[in-house]
């Protein structure tokens, strides 16, 4: 998380995934970052995002 947006924490870039406001909650959100080609499960509760990768 930076500045409110989701970054790919598989290939780092600056690409922005998602945009998380402090009140944002999700359960098993699948994101998609069209540079590394990866699709992770995002948990999100209070603004803070953990990520699962997905198979």
């Amino acid at each position: 998380m930076k500045d409110g947006w989701l970054g790919c924490p598989v290939c780092r870039r600056n690409r922005r995934l998602l945009h998380v406001l402090p009140e944002t909650t999700a359960e098993h959100l699948e994101v998609y970052c069209r540079d590394c080609k990866t699709s992770l499960i995002v948990n999100i509760a209070k603004g803070q995002s953990v990520e699962r990768r997905s198979q």
